[in-house]
C-alpha cells in the first residue's frame, strides 16, 4: 500500500505539467509505428510481366508492369510461379497507356524493342510488343540498349537472371539488328522493388 502511495505522490507532478496542454506530447518514433508488411519467402510470388515502352521524340522510357495471379493449382519452378504464355491484347494496350498519358501525341508512344527500319518509319507497327517484355518466370532483369538515330534512340529489350547479363543480352540484339554499337544501355528489376 506504501508503494502504491508513493508512486501516485511521485506521479502527480507528471500529470499537473501535462494538464495544462491540449493535447497530448508529440513524440518522434522514429518510424518504429510504420506498418511493415512481412513476405513469406518460402512462399512464391505472383507472376509480373514487365513492359519497356518508349516515347521515341522525347526518348523517355516507361516500365508497365503487370501482375497476373497464378491458377489455383499452378506449381512453383525454381521458386518462381508460371506466367500466362499467351498475354491479352487489353494488357498489351495497357502497357502503352502510361506512356500515352505523358506523350504530347499517343502515337509516339512505341514498345522500346524497335525494328531495323524504325528509325525511317517511326511507327508501333514497326516496334516488337513480345520483344520489349521480360517475364518473372524468366528473368529478373529488364534492360534496354539503344544507339542515337539523329533526332531519337533506337532500342530493343534484353532479359537475363542479373543486371549485366540483361544489358547484354539487349545490347547483343540491338547491335544485330542495327548493326552498329548500342552504348545507350540500362537496367531494372522485372518486379517491382
Amino acid at each position: 500500500m506504501r508503494t502504491w502511495l508513493r508512486l501516485a505522490v511521485l506521479g502527480l507532478p507528471l500529470l499537473a505539467s501535462t494538464a495544462g496542454r491540449g493535447s497530448p506530447l508529440d513524440f518522434d518514433l522514429g518510424n518504429y509505428d510504420a506498418s511493415q508488411a512481412l513476405e513469406d519467402t518460402a512462399q512464391p510470388r505472383d507472376c509480373t510481366v514487365t513492359y519497356l515502352v518508349e516515347d521515341f521524340v522525347t526518348n523517355e522510357t516507361f516500365a508497365a508492369r503487370m501482375q497476373f495471379t497464378p491458377a489455383p493449382h499452378a506449381i512453383a519452378l525454381k521458386g518462381h510461379l508460371p506466367c500466362p504464355t499467351f498475354v491479352p491484347p487489353r494488357v498489351t494496350e495497357a502497357a502503352l497507356e502510361g506512356c500515352r498519358e505523358h506523350a504530347d501525341k499517343k502515337a509516339d508512344c512505341v514498345f522500346a524493342d524497335m525494328s531495323r527500319g524504325f528509325h525511317e518509319s517511326p511507327l508501333l507497327s514497326d516496334t516488337s510488343e513480345n520483344a520489349a517484355r521480360c517475364a518473372s518466370d524468366q528473368a529478373s532483369q529488364i534492360a534496354i540498349a539503344c544507339r542515337n538515330a539523329g533526332n531519337f534512340d533506337v532500342c530493343n529489350v534484353g532479359c537475363g537472371e542479373d543486371r549485366d547479363a540483361a544489358i547484354l543480352a539487349a545490347r547483343n540484339r540491338c547491335q544485330a539488328k542495327h548493326r552498329t554499337a548500342c552504348p545507350i544501355t540500362g537496367a531494372l528489376p522485372v518486379r517491382a522493388p
